[in-house]
Parts: structure tokens; C-alpha cells; sequence
């Protein structure tokens, strides 16, 4: 029996999947326990026009964080370091002050779209990557100054 899943099912696929399974099984446990529901042609209909309007309001996300993107790519951001007399660094520039940093500019920004960020405890210019979204990335430059 073919059935579309509602929700993830460990081993047999994710949700909005169409799975052949037992009739027993289909009818008895996952469509009872709302895990799933039958493929008729009422719910295939419905599954298409959700699938479709998935995918159109996710092309609309890549278009508009494309566009971010376009905007501050490889855009310089300065920072500021507390360094003493020997030269040596106190403190770093931190993934939140790049996010607040980010914020004051308009951006639209989670902290967890700073990818493989270390904080910076040098002076000069470190690149940084933005993943927005899985396919669309961007770089930007923190420039690292002496207070």
C-alpha cells in the first residue's frame, strides 16, 4: 500500500516521502497513529501542491539571501584590540561581536551562520564565511586594529 508520510519514520523515510508498505501496517499503525496518510488521489494532489510550493517559497529564500550575499561580499568590518605595551593582545574579537557587528548593518543574521570561526587575537585582516543557507555562502573581512 502506498502511503505519504506526515512525519519522519526511522528506516523508511522522511516526511512528505511516498513509501510502499504493508496494508496492515499502513492502515493499523501509521495512518491510526497519524505517522502517515493513504495515497489517494485526493492526498497526492495535495502532497504535489505542497511540494511545489516548497520549493517555490525556497527558490524566493536563495534569490533573497543571493542578493545579501551580492551585497557584502568580501565587505570590510572593522575591530578594535586592547593590546599592551609587549604587544600582546588582550581579550579577541568574538563571534558576537561579528553578529553584532553584522546586526548594526542591517543584516539579518544568526549567530550560528558564522562558520568555522575561531576568535581573532591578532591584529589584521581575517576572513570570515557566512553560510546563510545550505546553498548560498558568502565571505566578509575582519579588519583587526590596535586600540
Amino acid at each position: 500500500m502506498k502511503i505519504i508520510l506526515i512525519k519522519d519514520l526511522k528506516g523508511k523515510g522522511k516526511a512528505g516521502d511516498i513509501i510502499d508498505v504493508n496494508p496492515n501496517y499502513a492502515l493499523n499503525v501509521l495512518i491510526k497513529q497519524g505517522i502517515a496518510k493513504e495515497a489517494n488521489a485526493s492526498n497526492l494532489n495535495d502532497h504535489k501542491g505542497q511540494v511545489e510550493a516548497k520549493a517555490f517559497h525556497h527558490g524566493e529564500m536563495v534569490k533573497e539571501f543571493q542578493a545579501i550575499a551580492d551585497r557584502i561580499r568580501n565587505k570590510k568590518y572593522n575591530f578594535t584590540l586592547n593590546v599592551g605595551a609587549n604587544g600582546k593582545a588582550f581579550g579577541s574579537v568574538t563571534k558576537q561581536e561579528i553578529l553584532n557587528k553584522l546586526i548594526a548593518d542591517g543584516l539579518k543574521i544568526e549567530k550560528n551562520m558564522i562558520k568555522d570561526f575561531e576568535p581573532i587575537k591578532g591584529v589584521g585582516e581575517y576572513k570570515i564565511t557566512l553560510q546563510f543557507i545550505k546553498e548560498v555562502s558568502v565571505d566578509i573581512i575582519a579588519n583587526v586594529n590596535i586600540k
